[in-house]
Order: C-alpha cells, then sequence, then structure tokens
C-alpha cells in the first residue's frame, strides 16, 4: 500500500505554505525593522528593502533547485547530501535551525517592546519577552493541533491592519521628504539591507517540507516567489506610511508612533495590537520550523536521535525545550535587539552559501535528478551565492564571530553523534516524518484552504 502522504490525503497544499511562510516573514521584520531601517538609512529603507528581496530572491532559486529532487517525505534539504555531501547537508539545515531559534528571541524582543510602551508599562520588554519564552514553549508542548487554523486568521488580521496603515501613508504620499534619500553616505543603504536580511527568512519553511507538498515541483517554487513578493510588498508599502507619518525618530516600536500620527490616537494601539499578535505568531511558527528541522535532522542520523525525540503526543519535548532556552539566554544576554538580528542573518547566510553551492554544482553538471531547472545553467546560484556574502561585512564581527561559533558547536555534535550515549528510536522518527505526523506538518494540515 502506498505511503499516506503519497495518496494525497496528508500532502500538503500551496496556500497553507504561503499562508505560513507569509506569517512567518511578517512579524518583527515589518512592526521593528521598517522603523530602524528608516532610523538608519531615510527614504533609501525603500531601496535597501527591495535589495534585500532581490538578493533573498536569488538565493530563494537554489532553494527551488536543489528542494524539487527531494523525494517523498524528504526536507528540501536532504539532495544537499548526494549533491555535496552530508556534512554540508547538516550545516544547511543547522543554520537554519539557529537562523529559526534566535529569531524567536528577536522577535519577542519587540513583542516585549510594543507590549510595554502601549499596554503594560511596569513590565519591561525583557521581562516581557521571558514571559512570552515560556508561554510559546507551552503552547508547544500542548494540544497545539489549532495552529494551523489559527495562523490563517492570524496573517489575514495583521495583513488587513497593515494595509489600512498603507493606505493612510498612499494618502499623505506627497507629503514625504525624500531628501536625504541616504541617510550617512552608502554604508548606512547597505548596512540596513544586510539587516533587512532576516525579513524575508521564512520562506524556508515549505523548504523544510518540500518532499511532502503536493506537487512540490509546481507548489514549492510557487509558494517561495509567492511570499516573498507578497512580504516585499507590503514591507514597502509600510515605509512608504513611515515616511509619509513625518516622525523622525523611529526605533524598535516605530510603527506605533508613525500609525498615531496617520491615523490619529486609535492608530497606535490597534498597530502595538497587530505587533503583539503579529511577533507571537512569528515566535511560535520559528518553534515550529525549528522543531521540523531537527526532527529531520535526527531522523537523517545526523543529530542524536534523542534530540529530535517526541512524546506520546507528537510533542518534540527536547527541540522545544532547547529552542526556548536558547532563545531565552540571547534576550537575557544581548543588550537590544540589534545584535540578535545580525546573528540572526549571519547563521542563514551561512546556510544560503551552501544552498547556492549546492545549486551551482548542479548546474556544472548539467541539471541532474530531473528537478527545476534554471536558465544561464550557474549565473543565478553564483550571483545569489555572492550577494549573499557580500552581506557579511556588513553585519559585524562580533556578530560574525558569533555565528560561525554556534554553527562550530552544531558541526561537533553532527562529528559526535554515533557517541553520544544519548537514547532514541531513529525508526519512529522516520515512521512520524513519513506519515507527516510532525508538529510543522500537523499545523500546515490544519490550515483550512487546502
Amino acid at each position: 500500500m502506498a505511503p499516506e502522504h503519497q495518496e494525497g490525503k496528508h500532502e500538503i497544499g500551496l496556500i497553507p505554505c504561503v499562508a505560513f511562510c507569509v506569517g512567518t516573514m511578517i512579524g518583527a521584520g515589518v512592526f521593528t525593522l521598517s522603523g530602524i531601517a528608516i532610523d538608519t538609512a531615510g527614504p533609501s529603507a525603500l531601496l535597501a528593502y527591495l535589495i534585500a528581496g532581490f538578493v533573498m530572491m536569488l538565493s530563494a532559486l537554489s532553494f527551488v533547485v536543489v528542494s524539487s529532487r527531494s523525494k517523498p517525505g524528504e526536507s528540501g534539504y536532504a539532495p544537499l547530501g548526494e549533491i555535496l555531501s552530508p556534512a554540508w547537508r547538516f550545516l544547511a539545515m543547522w543554520g537554519f535551525y539557529l537562523n529559526a531559534v534566535i529569531s524567536i528571541a528577536f522577535v519577542l524582543i519587540s513583542f516585549g517592546s510594543y507590549l510595554q510602551q502601549y499596554f503594560v508599562e511596569s513590565l519591561g520588554p525583557t521581562a516581557a519577552a521571558l514571559i512570552a519564552v515560556g508561554g510559546i514553549a507551552l503552547l508547544n508542548l500542548g494540544p497545539a493541533d489549532l495552529v494551523g487554523k489559527a495562523e490563517t486568521g492570524l496573517v489575514g488580521l495583521k495583513v488587513a491592519i497593515l494595509l489600512l496603515l498603507v493606505g493612510y501613508g498612499l494618502a499623505q504620499f506627497g507629503m514625504i521628504a525624500w531628501t536625504p534619500f541616504v541617510h550617512d553616505g552608502t554604508r548606512s543603504l547597505l548596512g540596513a539591507t544586510a539587516m533587512l536580511f532576516t525579513a524575508y527568512t521564512g520562506f524556508n519553511v515549505v523548504t523544510n517540507m518540500a518532499g511532502s507538498v503536493r506537487d512540490p515541483n509546481r507548489t514549492v517554487p510557487r509558494a517561495i516567489i509567492i511570499s516573498i513578493v507578497i512580504a516585499g510588498l507590503i514591507y514597502m508599502g509600510v515605509i512608504i506610511a513611515l515616511l509619509a507619518s513625518g516622525v523622525s525618530d523611529f526605533g524598535q516600536a516605530g510603527l506605533g508612533k508613525a500609525a498615531a500620527e496617520l491615523m490619529g490616537s486609535w492608530g497606535g494601539p490597534l498597530i502595538a495590537f497587530a505587533a503583539c499578535v503579529s511577533t507571537l505568531s512569528g515566535a511560535n511558527a520559528n518553534v515550529l520550523g525549528a522543531s521540523e528541522l531537527l526532527i529531520r535532522l535526527a531522523q537523517q542520523g545526523d543529530v542524536p536521535p534523542a534530540v529530535g525525540r517526541m512524546s506520546k503526543r507528537g510533542h518534540p519535548v527536547f527541540s522545544v525545550v532547547m529552542a526556548a532556552g536558547i532563545a531565552a539566554a540571547l534576550i537575557i544576554l544581548a543588550r537590544g535587539g540589534n545584535l540578535i538580528v545580525s546573528l540572526s542573518n549571519v547563521t542563514a547566510i551561512f546556510a544560503m552559501l551552501i544552498v547556492n553551492l549546492g545549486a551551482f554544482r548542479l548546474a556544472v553538471k548539467g541539471w541532474p535528478g530531473g528537478g527545476v531547472k534554471l536558465p544561464g545553467r550557474g549565473v543565478i546560484p553564483a550571483l545569489g551565492f555572492l550577494a549573499a556574502a557580500a552581506q557579511l561585512p556588513s553585519l559585524g564581527l562580533k556578530a560574525f564571530i558569533l555565528g560561525f561559533a554556534m554553527t562550530g558547536a552544531g558541526y561537533v555534535m553532527y562529528a559526535m553523534r554515533h557517541e553520544t550515549r544519548l537514547g532514541g528510536d531513529v525508526r519512529e522518527l522516520q515512521h512520524r516524518v513519513h506519515h507527516l505526523e510532525t508538529p510543522l506538518a500537523r499545523a500546515l494540515r490544519h490550515i483550512p484552504f487546502k
């Protein structure tokens, strides 16, 4: 008998993939980074979002090429094991695992900033973020099958509120002061562009499960491209609204300031509410994405099986606790969100470099494997590699060193995976992955639109 996912009963369609990707992207990337981007680069923040989206699209096309060669039930990264080596496959997946976990800390710091400024002044941003970490962890250790259904509603709600803000901003378009277009020269534009990379990470959610998606050769590319385009258009619309507001200093909760200027006294609390909902939703999506990656790493034998072990009810206890612990430590140790943003980008770029390298090698070999092919042979993967690597100098030496150290720590775990005493059943994990019984798969299956 064919496996369940091959029968189409549990396969995941285009709309759930797009909804989850957009929901993961539209979080702190718009509610926090948009204001910081304008503070950094002025009106050229529009150009920074556009460049970051273009650079991410180049790498996304490499993801499409690699993931289209995955087998049913595999993650989209699995082909890297054959294209490059199992070690490079691990490093790509580990990079995005770190990106997801670090992003949890960043979005919850943003949550804490909005919560304190608009709703609970007595509760500091750090304390609020730590409480939220605990709440998200408990949610993922409880009956979370409704996450998929809730995610659709949350995405619709926050997009609707943001479009309302954009509408008010467009009505004041003529009031925007476009000069000086770039603050502090080209360096500030490059810095803002590198910082905004994290605003587009999230499309890789669908790459995690490419082999479990219905008609992956069509669905995965469409989901990735549609998600990046939707997110980019929303980001640019929000930047226009912020510029039209006349606010001169935004900071982490600057979207609320702009809303108050454009929409009146009710605008700030409305945007703050959307920001709190969005950042909590984004943190939960990142926990699900991180858990999916760790489960699949364990199922592939790249980490000890116990790391991906799930409870009888299908909750990835070890992964959730580890993600919550790392996020909490980052919230406490990192003073402010800028270092966390840079660190998140560094780990994502490390992973993207590997995926671009894999796609380039496929091009050199003449696109074997029957998956998606790109025009121009290896030009697009090469440009994706160079464009991603070019962002690293703008992210700072400290973030680079920390990112390299965290990546190296993961590689040590990979190298010692057969020597650890941590127990676990690989066959059980393989069965759960094969039948789409992982938390992320259940969440996507429960999004009501197929």
